[in-house]
């Protein structure tokens, strides 16, 4: 699943500063644990990879990986003809390496691995501003954002109903409402609501994703206002065409039988109007008897006028 928006939002995700070593820990995390891996090469040593088809996401995990370690990973990109490009950073060393691991919890302090879709440690997510890296780095790594013209939705795949619902506990920390499911027999968790949506952008750094996305519903919600406002006076035009048409037959009918001549002068002078103006509001025949007359006086007279002819059938 993708979207111009989304691929954008990656896009500004993938370079947002971050200074601390404490943030940058908790987002890599988070982006190793949807798009990595770790092994142990024959000789020992071990190695960290990082592939996906979003090149946001890898470009991110090179950054990381470079600030944390202090050296270049290694980049590639494979293209098979007709499909998407796989791009992919690795990293391969002994004691550093193993040392970032250690501090993103993906080993114990005794050199064994641990399962990547286990949860964070608490240390990584105990300061808010680590729980925002985290969220950018799921995003990147699993995320999809609707475009904001069309439905309203987010969703950030997850390894394992366990990475689930932490993401779940990270974004209520934050004040955001999310849900969890599981769609193709993949964990997920999402978002429904414009506003949290909204604030979600806002909360992993995407502020002119959040711009646009506000710009986009604001749109949406003042041509709803007009669409209704345009609804509604539609509606009363009809209904005002209808009952002036029913009242101009009514003196039709008047006419034929008894003539006008034989009406009271109030209600000669409005019932000629209104033969002649069958589409006119209350309003404006009121204006063009002599004198004027209020919407109510003009109601009057035209529901007397329609009693007439109910007697005259009669």
């Amino acid at each position: 699943m993708s979207s111009p928006f989304s691929g954008k939002t990656k896009e500004l995700l993938s370079r947002v500063p971050v200074k601390a070593r404490h943030c940058r820990l908790a987002e890599l995390h988070a982006l190793a644990a949807g798009i990595g891996g770790v092994a142990v090469e024959d000789d020992g040593s071990l190695v960290l990879v990082l592939q996906s088809e979003n090149l946001a996401a890898v470009r991110r995990g090179d950054y990381l990986l470079q600030v944390l370690l202090g050296y270049a990973p290694m980049c590639s990109a494979f293209c098979p003809k007709g499909k998407t490009p796989l791009y992919t950073v690795s990293v391969r060393a002994a004691a550093p390496l193993q040392k970032l691991l250690v501090s993103l919890g993906f080993m114990n302090a005794r050199g064994v691995l641990r399962e990547m879709s286990v949860p964070a440690p608490a240390a990584l997510l105990k300061n808010e501003c680590c729980r925002r890296a985290f969220l950018r780095g799921a995003f990147l790594a699993g995320g999809y954002v609707s475009d904001p013209q069309g439905a309203y939705h987010l969703e950030i795949l997850c390894a394992g109903p366990a990475r689930a619902a932490e993401l779940k506990n990270i974004l209520d920390s934050l004040g955001v409402k999310g849900r969890v499911t599981t769609r193709k027999g993949r964990d997920l968790l999402y978002i429904k609501d414009s506003e949290s949506i909204s604030d979600t952008l806002s909360l992993m750094g995407a502020y002119q994703s959040r711009l646009e996305w506000e710009n986009a519903r604001v749109y949406r919600s003042l041509q709803g206002q007009v669409n209704r406002q345009v609804n509604c006076e539609t509606a009363n035009l009809a209904k005002s065409s209808r009952a002036g048409s029913e009242q101009a037959a009514a003196i039709a009918k008047i006419r034929d039988k008894a003539g006008l001549s034989s009406l009271p002068e109030h209600l000669k002078e409005i019932a000629a109007l209104r033969l002649e103006y069958p589409d006119y509001s209350l309003e404006e025949l009121g204006g063009m008897l002599h004198p004027p007359a209020g919407k109510s006086a003009v109601n009057h007279r035209l529901r007397r006028l329609r009693q007439i002819a109910q007697e005259l059938e009669e």
